[in-house]
């Protein structure tokens, strides 16, 4: 371990071990060549020194961090502290209390938290600082960008299969929960600050490809009929991934494209990582602090995604804009329109739609079909980008997938398919009174609308 003046540092001097700051916190790997930029940043976070180590245990041995046992701590436990993980991330600030997906994070790579010997000012302003830095040099990238995607109207690589094929709800559960599995433990990792490539990503995504091309008027079936859980991250991040790359089939956008919106849902929230649970959950009053937490959690996503290797630049460009809206009323920066990638003006669609109809502990989720005339509403004030609402409705159905209906006949129903010729006309699986199937599932478009039509939604099977 070496202690470095931060006033001999100069452009374009490397080391050959990561360098991180007093708090613990990894400012630069290793071999990465300083620009300016980067000693600003490291100049403005106050410290006079700066650490070149091979590893956080190393900072143990010079008494920057001390080592502790996180098997030891518990979900709602308030740290005094805060806490470090192996890879040189702040993953608990100070004074906040212990997430599930903070042991997470703290047990990747072999367990082990560090609790840093600064105050906690000092590591929250370094986190912004290192953030602002990041945003910058995406900033200096954009002008070379393609931010809008160019239609493809023949979608070759759609090739339905049949029905039959399609998993029952409950086999469509279970493999979506080892999905979200497998997603929450590259949540950890990157939170943690250890590598990750973007591949990782892709394997998720490319198998959904698969499923969104065989089964595209089902496909949604995997965002909104499945149970999702309460203030879940790597759920709605999933959910979001589905409803997104649904939304850009549905826009004819090319096969890559779509995988890439794809990649860009899984990632695009990352920064809600480090948004306390009492803020993202509105379960209190916020101050100004707070309120500067949610709007610069864009900025902590593009941070983040530095940990994940080869994350195309109109990726990040994606996961820092998806709070903006089409009429600048979004964060951070209140751009609009056609300063907006179209990956961001998809993603802030689903993730829109996405939560109005996930549980919250302080309310009921929404009833599908109200939380889509809701976002439709919303092309009226220009908030979110009209041709992408539009295709969401499309994929999903007036009726969204998953939701539940009463019919014509008296019965109530599932909603287990689209028809994006006929919104009204879905295919529709008719429920007992107890809630299971009666029957077979039944395509609307099949039967005369004076013999069986959808009178009104409801929220339960008993509804």
């Amino acid at each position: 371990m070496e202690r470095i003046r931060i006033a001999t540092l100069q452009a374009g001097q490397s080391f050959d071990r990561p360098l991180f700051s007093l708090t613990g916190q990894k400012l630069l790997n290793g071999g990465t060549p300083l620009s300016p930029k980067h000693i600003e940043a490291i100049r403005r976070c106050g410290d006079a020194e700066v650490v070149c180590a091979e590893s956080v245990e190393e900072l143990v041995s010079g008494g920057i961090v001390a080592h502790c046992d996180s098997s030891q701590l518990r979900v709602g436990q308030k740290v005094d502290g805060g806490f470090v993980s192996r890879g040189g991330h702040m993953v608990v600030e100070p004074g906040e209390r212990i997430e599930e997906h903070h042991l997470d994070a703290l047990a990747a790579g072999g367990g082990g938290a560090f609790a840093p010997k600064n105050p906690a000012a000092a590591q929250r302003r370094e986190r912004v600082i290192l953030g602002d830095t990041v945003v910058e040099s995406l900033e200096a990238q954009m002008s070379s960008l393609q931010l809008h995607v160019t239609p493809q109207p023949d979608a070759a690589w759609i090739q339905p299969g049949h029905a039959g094929d399609w998993p029952s709800p409950e086999k469509l559960t279970e493999w979506r929960d080892g999905q979200v599995n497998l997603l929450r433990s590259l949540f950890a990792r990157i939170e943690a600050g250890l590598a990750v490539k973007i591949e990782q990503v892709t394997d998720l995504t490319d198998e959904l490809l698969r499923r969104l091309a065989l089964y595209p008027t089902r496909f949604t079936q995997l965002a909104l009929l499945c149970p999702r859980r309460e203030d879940y991250l790597p759920d709605h991040a999933y959910t979001v991934t589905v409803l997104a790359m649904a939304i850009a089939a549905r826009l004819n956008w090319p096969v890559d494209d779509v995988r890439h919106i794809g990649r860009a849902g899984l990632v695009y929230d990352l920064g809600m990582l480090m948004v306390p649970e009492r803020i993202r959950s509105g379960a209190c009053e916020l101050t100004d602090i707070d309120r500067s937490r949610v709007q610069r959690h864009p900025v902590f996503s593009l941070a983040m995604l530095q940990t994940v290797e080869g994350v195309p630049p109109i990726i990040q460009l994606a996961a820092y804009q998806h709070h903006e809206r089409e009429n600048g009323s979004g964060y951070p920066t209140g751009a609009r329109r056609e300063a907006l990638c179209d990956y961001a003006r998809v993603l802030a669609v689903a993730d829109c739609f996405a939560a109005t109809t996930e549980p919250r502990h302080y309310r009921k989720p929404k009833l599908p079909y109200t939380a889509m005339e809701e976002t439709l509403r919303s092309t009226a004030t220009m908030a979110l980008w009209k041709p992408a609402v539009r295709a969401l409705l499309s994929a999903a159905g007036l009726f969204p997938v998953g939701s539940y209906v009463k019919l014509s006949s008296g019965k109530s129903a599932h909603i287990i398919a689209c028809n994006p010729a006929q919104l009204d006309r879905p295919t529709v699986q008719v429920l007992t009174e107890e809630g299971g199937p009666d029957g077979p599932p039944i395509d609307l478009m099949t039967v005369p609308p004076g013999q069986l039509t959808v009178v009104r939604p409801i929220h339960s099977p008993k509804g």
